[in-house]
Parts: structure tokens; C-alpha cells; sequence
């Protein structure tokens, strides 16, 4: 079947900047869109090599891979099923489907280079591994111009960081220019949004599509049929919210409890936070430590150093690392934490306890000051924690445990925060100061008895 552009795809197609994002809602012909690109591409340059990815391989053969067998001559290719991989004929171009359900298989891509990179369903994949995957395009041809070029709807566990780094605040239909933050790298990026009514195909042949999409629950159908990038489906903590929950950072008091809690990994990245207690027992973590590949001498004296001569009272890690029985010399990962200095205590693992516990320090309270009442969370990260930020909003419900997050997501942070957390329970009279129930028998009679305390405090007049 040949294929014929749309004016939204033609603007993908034609797209110069670094990173492209094409889609935001259903229906916009992104996969097409992506397959497309990737042939052109292959089909006009010779012996370049660039890859497909999407989070799980059922997904990728159940629509690129289906899609590409079915609209492309066999006269033009030779296909490997077992490689999942395409060698054009003319140009010697390859072109392979990937997948990359879990994060560690990023490093099954540790040798590859790539001229051109394209992403299905973007908002499937983490950040991790977007931007380990991000390094592996290069090339040595002054006639090519490495490009990631990707199609997403909103929602899934990358929602917040594509959100971020292509659409919230910026223009679309535009290249822009932007700096990474840890490395000072300069890219560009575009969003070229697209719906069902720019689908021409769809439109004609399918129109009763826009009433599904219209039928469908309100997130969803503000995700999949508008486009709506604030209208975030399954999150998990819907506490969240940023201007209550993120700070800037300030000078903590020596006489607040300073501690720490850690969650491991090698190839999955390591996450330690610092966190901090002041005297109404409110928590603030103010520094964090996000990195793979450490060994575990190298993160210990990542610890040590970036604490400096701060008093921690005390550790808490995941323990999984108490076990020895991967280890040959019988020497626990906790074991080897304490003897390079970082003294660490085991925490608590039990999954839905701790995300109880941490959307109750999240959960906004009512705080009364003089005679007004104030919303506060018990829970504050300086802005300078990035990765809880990005991460720890953006995580979603477990599609076969409703009380747990997908682990799919990025959850290093988070797991370091409910061990954290979990070591100290919220005190008792913050759990009792939540605002009551909007409509019951307390709200009413606390607003009454605001109204009467502020009637006194304006001098007269009576309810």
C-alpha cells in the first residue's frame, strides 16, 4: 500500500531538530508516521543502521513490525525474524525492531550506534532509559544528522518527563533550543501535536472513531481524544502537588535530625536521599545522590563525601542487601556499605504499608496559624532533588495490584523514600490535623466556628 504524507506528518518528516515528538492523542497516524521516516531514511541513505523501539516485543510485533511486513514489497528487504532485524536491498541500510521492557536491557545496547533513533509510545519508557538509549547515536558521516524522532499520547509512567521536556511550557511547531541541566549539552527539541481530526484517513473511512474516543472516562478521553498533556491517567499519588510539595532549598538548622535512606542498584541506577526533621516533625530532603553503574566502595565514598561533616543520625536501606546467597565470598552488599563507612540499617519492604505511608506524609493537612488556616504537606523536597521530582509524581498503579506502583516506571526514589519514610512514622497529631471531609458535619462546623473567630477579630457583627 503506498504512503501519502498528511500535512502533520510531512512536518515530522521534515522536522531539523535533535529530539522530535509527534502525536499527543489518538488517532494522529504517529506509528505510521515513525515506520515511514525510518524506510525514507534507509531507503535514501546507504549502509546507515537505526532502530524502532518500544517497551515490550508483543507490542512492537503486534503494530510496527505487522505494520512494516504487510505495507513494504518483500522485493526491497530481507527480513530476520529471529534478529527482528530488516537489510535493504538497495542500500544495505539496516533497520531493526527493539524492545526494552526492563531497564537493565539498556545495557544490551552498550556496543550499538545508531544514525537515526525512533520511539513508539514514548511515555511507555523511562527517562533512564531514553537517555541511555539517547547515547548510543553517533555517527562519522558528515551527510547525516542524528535524530530521535518519536510519537506518543499522553499517560503511562513517562508521562511527567516527555511532558517536560517537549511540551509543557514551550510552543509547539517550533525547534527549541534547549540545556541540559547536569551536562550543559546544548540540543534542540520539537512537539508536533496531532489529533484524529488531522487523520484524513480515519475521518473518512472510520468516523464513528471520534465517538469511542468521546465515550470514553474523562481522563482518557481528555488524553486520547484532545491531547490533553495535564490530564494524567492512573497516577498514583494524586496528592501531589508541586507547589506545596517542592521548595527552594535553605540553610538547615544543626538541631534538626539529619538522615539518610538508600536504594541499590548497579545497572539500575542507585538512589540515596538525604532527609531532614524539623521540630514540628516535618520531613524535607534536600539532597540526593542518582547514579548507576557504582560499585559499592565507589557509592559509599559518593555518600561519605556529599554528606561531608553533617551529624546522620542513622541509614536505612532495601534489605535485599542483607542477602549473601549471590555472593560467593559470603559478603552482603550491607556488609560491604559498612566497611567502606556508610553504617546502614535494614528497612522495611512491606509495598503497600509504605505507599500508605508515603501518601499520608504527601497528603495535604490543614495548618492553622492565628486565624487562618493554611495547606501544608509533611513532605518537602528541595528543588534541587530532581529526580524525586520528576519521578516520584509520575509514577502509576500497578495494573494487576491496584494498592501498589508499576515498577516498570522509575522507582528508584521512590523506593529510597519509603524505606525512609517508613523508618519513622508520622507523628500522631500531624495524622489528626488533616481537613475534614468536604460537605461533612466537621467542615461545616469549622467554618462556622472560623467565621466566628474572624467576626471577633474585625471587631463586631454577629452571625
Amino acid at each position: 500500500m503506498p504512503y501519502t504524507a498528511q500535512p502533520r506528518q510531512l512536518a515530522f518528516h521534515f522536522s531539523q531538530a535533535d529530539e522530535v515528538l509527534y502525536g499527543g492523542a489518538a488517532g494522529g497516524g504517529k506509528s505510521t508516521a515513525i515506520l515511514w521516516d525510518a524506510i525514507e531514511f534507509c531507503l535514501s541513505h546507504e549502509k546507515v543502521r537505526t532502530a524502532i523501539f518500544r517497551r515490550t516485543y508483543p507490542e512492537l510485533e503486534k503494530s510496527i513490525i505487522f505494520e512494516f511486513l504487510k505495507q513494504v514489497s518483500v522485493k526491497l528487504y530481507k527480513y530476520s525474524k529471529q534478529e527482528h532485524r530488516v537489510v535493504f536491498k538497495q542500500t544495505g541500510s539496516v533497520l531493526e525492531f527493539n524492545h526494552c521492557q526492563y531497564e537493565q536491557d539498556v545495557y544490551k545496547f552498550q556496543s550499538a550506534e545508531y544514525d537515526r533513533l525512533y520511539f513508539d509510545e514514548l511515555t511507555h519508557f523511562t527517562q533512564f532509559i531514553y537517555s541511555y538509549l539517547l547515547s548510543r547515536l553517533r555517527t562519522t558521516r558528515a551527510d547525516i544528522h542524528p535524530q530521535v524522532k518519536s510519537g506518543s499520547n499522553p499517560g503511562n509512567v513517562g508521562h511527567l518527563w516527555v511532558n517536560n521536556r517537549f511540551i509543557a511550557g514551550i510552543r509547539p511547531n517550533t525547534i527549541i533550543d534547549r540545556v541540559d541541566e547536569e551536562s550543559g549539552a546544548e540540543f534542540t527539541t520539537m512537539f508536533i501535536p496531532a489529533k484524529v481530526f488531522d487523520n484524513k484517513f480515519i475521518m473518512d473511512n472510520d468516523p464513528s472513531y471520534v465517538g469511542r474516543l468521546m465515550r470514553l472516562p474523562e481522563d482518557e478521553r481528555k488524553a486520547l481524544l484532545d491531547g490533553d498533556w495535564n490530564a494524567f491517567k492512573g497516577q498514583f499519588f494524586k496528592e501531589w502537588k508541586t507547589k506545596y510539595h517542592v521548595c527552594e532549598a535553605f540553610e538547615i538548622p544543626p538541631s534538626w535530625k539529619r538522615f539518610r535512606c538508600l536504594d541499590w542498584g548497579y545497572r539500575n541506577p542507585s538512589c540515596c536521599l538525604w532527609l531532614a526533621v524539623n521540630p514540628d516533625g516535618r520531613v524535607y530532603v534536600y539532597r540526593e545522590l542518582y547514579q548507576a553503574n557504582l560499585t559499592d566502595s565507589e557509592l559509599a565514598s559518593k555518600i561519605l563525601d556529599m554528606s561531608g561533616n553533617e551529624e546522620i543520625s542513622y541509614t536505612v536501606a532495601d534489605p535485599s542487601l542483607w542477602s549473601v546467597t549471590q555472593f560467593e565470598r559470603g559478603e552482603s552488599i550491607a556488609m560491604r556499605l559498612m566497611e567502606n563507612g556508610v553504617e546502614v540499617i535494614k528497612g522495611d519492604n512491606a509495598r503497600i504499608s509504605g505507599a500508605n505511608v508515603v501518601r499520608s506524609y504527601l497528603q495535604l493537612l490543614k495548618v492553622k496559624r492565628g486565624t487562618r488556616w493554611f495547606k501544608q504537606p509533611t513532605l518537602t523536597f528541595f528543588t534541587n532533588c530532581q529526580h524525586c521530582i520528576s519521578t516520584v509524581p509520575a509514577l502509576i498503579f500497578d495494573k494487576n495490584n491496584s494498592e501498589d506502583v508499576d515498577t516498570t516506571g522509575d522507582d528508584h526514589a521512590y523506593d529510597a523514600l519509603r524505606y525512609g519514610l517508613m523508618s519513622r512514622p508520622m507523628p500522631k497529631y500531624l495524622r489528626s490535623s488533616k481537613e475534614p471531609p468536604e460537605n461533612s458535619f466537621m467542615f461545616f462546623l469549622n467554618k462556622i466556628k472560623h467565621k466566628r473567630e474572624m467576626t471577633k477579630y474585625i471587631g463586631g457583627g454577629k452571625l
